[in-house]
């Protein structure tokens, strides 16, 4: 079962990197929503409590959150940089 927890947070924290790179080499950023990923932080941040609360110290969940979060505040970060005045 843990291959499936490696596996899956893989994919979660791969799937925010080509969202990433494009922000970085286009400059544009109006067609990010801001709020899906404001509350994914939320979420991922949920997330942590709860592992750190409940479940333990399981290292692939820990991984999988945090990294996640800081991608998430990565894209925030780049969409509010590269947000045109509307």
């Amino acid at each position: 079962m843990k291959l499936f927890g490696i596996v899956y947070s893989l994919c979660f924290i791969i799937c925010y990197i080509p969202q990433i790179m494009r922000l970085v080499q286009t400059k544009k950023s109006g067609d990010i929503s801001i709020s899906l990923f404001g509350l994914s932080v939320f979420g991922y941040i949920s997330a942590l409590i709860y592992v750190f609360a409940e479940i333990g110290y399981d290292i692939v969940l820990i991984i999988n959150y945090s990294t996640c979060l800081i991608f998430c505040l990565v894209i925030i970060f780049l969409s509010m940089k590269y947000r045109k005045n509307l």
